[in-house]
């Protein structure tokens, strides 16, 4: 299950999500549940909460409870879920979240992201499956990121992962009928990388580049 992840640079998000950045969005080392990241909706990039909360619920939207997960099996049967897949899916803009190997004394964390696809660079942006709802009290948008069965190399950690959108499927993901939606919830990322961490990720209030610093030799990461 996701509990943090990142998005790292800015660089390319207006040119990949074909929508401008909003004011005030910087890059991210550590996001965690509650706070605020830019999602791309069918409409524009948008800065939002993570943290589904039915646009019902609560005055100001600040009411539990928030869902941060929508598991792909679960979309069928909560009717927040159905209603938010069939007609406010998003796009959760990221390159990479984190996830912790456990069974010794300390979890160990890892950096779960896609290889870099220019010089220098930590990663490559890509976009995680998401729905969202808008609280009718304040028009605050919120969202949950679709998450599935996992894949190497995330499978040697967690037993989910969120499910990530093929970049030439943005539109689809975003527009198209809902059984064509559900189909994009079964193609499995490739080429993706496990860079152990520093356990400095595990405190929430950390959010800088010692997050996704790899141990060791880089090349030691697990490449699938």
């Amino acid at each position: 299950m996701v509990e943090r992840y990142t998005l790292t640079s800015l660089d390319e998000i207006a040119t990949t999500f074909g929508a401008a950045v909003p004011d005030g969005c910087v890059p991210r080392f550590n996001i965690a549940a509650m706070q605020m990241a830019p999602i791309r909706t069918a409409k524009a990039i948008v800065t939002a909460r993570w943290g589904l909360l039915p646009p019902w619920r609560g005055h100001g939207g600040k009411r539990d409870p928030h869902v941060v997960h929508a598991p792909v099996d679960a979309i069928d049967q909560v009717p927040l879920l159905r209603n938010a897949f069939k007609s406010q899916r998003c796009l959760v803009i990221a390159d990479g979240f984190f996830a912790w190997r456990r069974g010794g004394k300390k979890p160990l964390p890892a950096w779960i992201h896609p290889a870099p696809d220019r010089p220098q660079a930590r990663s490559r942006l890509v976009a995680f499956a998401g729905v969202a709802a808008t609280h009718r009290d304040d028009g605050h948008p919120s969202f949950a990121i679709i998450v599935g069965p996992a894949s190497p190399p995330a499978a040697g950690f967690e037993p989910t992962m969120p499910v990530v959108i093929p970049a030439e499927a943005y539109t689809a993901w975003l527009t198209a009928p809902v059984a064509r939606a559900r189909e994009l919830l079964a193609i499995a990322p490739t080429g993706w990388r496990a860079d152990p961490v520093s356990p400095w990720v595990n405190a929430i209030e950390h959010d800088d580049p010692a997050c996704v610093e790899p141990l060791g030799n880089p090349a030691q990461g697990e490449l699938f």
